[in-house]
């Protein structure tokens, strides 16, 4: 999956890890959930979004709870 534009531009990605920070937002989940809408944008119906972002967290849930064991 390509990363959206805003997290490969240097400046504006040095904002969003500093928002992520300030707001306590896991800034690897933020890049994931924005792939996953990039992926689906312009696509008519957007069958499958809920599915695959739910999975998407699930999946963080996984790794931070098995980082704090």
């Amino acid at each position: 999956m390509r990363t959206p534009a805003c997290f490969e531009d240097r400046e504006t990605r040095s904002l969003i890890e500093e928002l992520c920070k300030k707001n306590h937002i896991d800034m690897q989940l933020l890049v994931e959930l924005c792939e996953i809408v990039q992926k689906q944008y312009g696509l008519g119906r957007r069958e499958g979004l809920a599915s695959d972002i739910s999975t998407c967290i699930d999946a963080y849930l996984t790794r931070t709870q098995s980082t704090k064991r």
